[in-house]
């Protein structure tokens, strides 16, 4: 009864759309009964394109070759690939078809039900067929594109009569940091069999490969800022940019010098660069070598990662006036204290009294809890309120580091170790912390020999360059953190039993959310005044209902996923007191929900996410005979986060064998 309902429904809404685009197409008559956002997308068909209504093709199509070469430079697919492959063999697409297209409309790949295929190509919906609205008018893609978030376009609300059979949901695919689309997913299907969930599919698609472009850029601009930090010579103007050529770290003299200009290099500096992001016109050692009309000489170096180009440096020489500031200037402090620690349950009083004393004596600390509980506000509350704050306070993520630069990112080198590099060599962070704290997160995932060089520091109190062998006598203090237990990693023997002892003199356990009772509530209240300015909201409110959503809650993100959770709820909450359906969190679960497949509902597409997401990581640890730190480096995350996943899906390689 409810099918036959419903399809009733779906057959009047079609009747009337009809009706709005034959008065609209054939006698010019604005459309009525239908939402802004198609009727606006008509008339920039009709007007802006000049669409003819009547195509049955489209005209702009790549060849097999073109195509080939378009999906091969395209970054996005390619990290994308895998979470389609998975999406489409969990949730069995029947009747529907699932695509990828690239930011400028064009269609990369196609995958779900070949009948559907068979249909569709003789529409040009096909890989190597630009589908934006200058070209096809009204559609899924092309106006999601155009707007710029998730649209759904039913049957006749299509500009093109040829589309008319068909139903489509779009989402837009965001990389790190950009404004405009980088990508795009579209399911369709037949009109009369299109799920009202198509369009959640879509969206949680979408976010999960926005989550794997996250996971992939932080990797590479901290390759990047790595280089940055190696390159540093006092005086010497510096600036740090990504894959695409945009800045994304500064030194002082850059800034004094006004190197970079709202954001952006000057034009030559910019070319400059460009030519060694694309492997043009650059000497032996990846550097382009020039000077501006004015004299002003500078290099740029490439910065490689997994043998591509993932960045590249650009040093202006210091002026003779500039060459040797003073040690103090620049140094990096803390930006939190006590102050920010807020919440009233009994275990997070006690670790916050633990850490007031840890900031009276100089002894070393051990920070330990659960990933986002907020291990790196305590370190930084400790350095604030204790005798160093006049130092530098120094963050290191050992888990962020790539492997093969730990040693020399806090030990420091001599000269020639990495491209870019002025003869002097460069300084380690623990140089960089002379006379203050260095905050190493994520310890646990130090590797030997840079333990061995810890214990050395923790000994001795002095360091040796990579590549050199005098000593450096160092005054430093050492607050460090770990989300696993670090008596279990000795066990592994992945951590020096000796170093532990030699670490662990203070400890302090940093409590997770989901033991602090009514902190919760309180601390999401905290959030949602934060995001109202954001989301352009005021005056938002948490039910009841939510506040005992919330502390049900298990929450295995602690105090971050909470302000992710709360973010999302002011953002997209219909009333101003947001309720508990508006957080999206699991009944009685352990993550936030993910909306619905075609076919199954919610749990069915969660389910599809796990296995997808269990899939990709065996394959990467497959693929690198089970070398967790290359496994993570291939997947675009933290070790940590890595080892996290491998208890979670219960993976271990005996299992795996099998």
């Amino acid at each position: 009864m409810r099918l036959s309902v419903r399809a009733s429904m779906r057959q009047a809404r079609r009747r009337q759309i009809d009706r709005a685009w034959r008065l609209f197409v054939e006698d010019a008559i604005e459309p009525a009964g239908i939402s802004e956002e198609i009727s606006q997308s008509w008339r920039r068909a009709r007007v802006s394109y000049q669409i003819d209504p009547g195509i049955t093709r489209l005209p702009r199509a790549l060849s097999p070759e073109a195509l080939v070469r378009r999906c091969e430079r395209d970054d996005v697919l390619r990290l994308a690939a895998p979470i389609l492959r998975d999406f489409c063999g969990h949730l069995a697409l029947s009747d529907h078809v699932l695509a990828f297209f690239d930011r400028d409309g064009w269609m990369l790949s196609m995958d779900g039900d070949r009948r559907i295929f068979d249909r569709v190509e003789q529409i040009d919906f096909r890989p190597g067929v630009k589908w934006t609205e200058e070209c096809a008018g009204t559609n899924g893609p092309g106006t999601a594109l155009a707007l710029g978030r998730p649209v759904e376009v039913f049957a006749s609300e299509h500009f093109v009569e040829a589309w008319h059979p068909w139903s489509c949901a779009a989402a837009p695919i965001r990389g790190p940091g950009e404004q405009d689309p980088v990508g795009l997913i579209d399911v369709t299907g037949p009109w009369e069999l299109q799920s009202r969930k198509a369009l959640l599919v879509a969206k949680a698609i979408a976010r999960t490969i926005e989550e794997r472009l996250r996971a992939a850029a932080s990797v590479r601009d901290e390759v990047v800022r790595h280089a940055f930090r190696a390159a540093h010579e006092a005086g010497d103007a510096l600036v740090a940019a990504d894959a695409r050529g945009r800045v994304i770290a500064v030194n002082d003299a850059a800034a004094r010098r006004r190197i970079v200009d709202g954001g952006s290099l000057p034009l030559a500096m910019r070319e400059a660069v460009a030519e060694v992001l694309l492997s043009r016109s650059r000497s032996s050692d990846g550097a382009v070598r020039l000077s501006s009309p004015d004299g002003l000489a500078y290099v740029v170096s490439e910065v490689r990662h997994e043998g591509s180009v993932v960045g590249a440096i650009l040093r202006v020489a210091a002026k003779a006036s500039e060459a040797h500031p003073s040690r103090s200037q620049g140094r990096p402090s803390a930006r939190y204290d006590f102050g920010l620690i807020l919440g009233r349950s009994e275990p997070l009083r006690q670790a916050v009294e633990l850490a007031r004393t840890a900031a009276r004596n100089e002894l070393p600390v051990v920070l330990s809890g659960e990933s986002g509980t907020g291990k790196e506000l305590f370190a930084h509350s400790i350095h604030g309120a204790s005798g160093r704050r006049a130092g530098p306070f120094v963050v290191v993520n050992c888990g962020c580091i790539p492997g093969q630069l730990v040693e020399a990112e806090l030990f420091g080198y001599e000269a020639g170790t990495f491209t870019g590099a002025k003869p002097g060599g460069s300084s380690g962070r623990f140089e960089d912390a002379d006379g203050g704290t260095l905050f190493l997160d994520e310890v646990s995932e130090l590797p030997h020999q840079a333990q061995v060089a810890l214990l050395r520091l923790l000994q001795e109190k002095e360091v040796v360059r990579l590549g050199g062998s005098m000593p450096r006598h160092l005054d430093v203090r050492i607050v460090a953190a770990t989300n696993k237990p670090l008596q279990e990693e000795i066990r592994a023997k992945r951590f020096r039993r000796d170093l532990y002892y030699r670490l662990n003199v203070f400890s302090i356990t940093v409590p997770s959310l989901r033991d602090r009772g009514d902190d919760i509530p309180f601390l999401a209240q905290g959030f949602l005044a934060e995001a109202e300015p954001d989301v352009g909201r005021r005056n938002l409110t948490l039910s009841a209902d939510a506040a005992d959503a919330l502390r049900a809650y298990a929450w295995p993100g602690n105090v971050r996923e909470l302000k992710n959770v709360i973010s999302r709820a002011a953002a997209t909450a219909p009333q101003s007191e947001i309720a508990a359906r508006d957080l999206l969190l699991e009944t009685g679960g352990s993550e936030p929900a993910t909306p619905s497949a075609p076919g199954g509902g919610r749990q069915m597409l969660r389910e599809a996410v796990l296995r997808a997401e269990r899939k990709v990581i065996l394959e990467a640890l497959d693929a690198c005979l089970w070398n967790f730190a290359r496994a993570a480096q291939r997947l675009g995350i933290a070790r940590t986060t890595l080892y996290r996943l491998l208890s979670q899906y219960g993976i271990s390689r005996t299992l795996a064998s099998h």
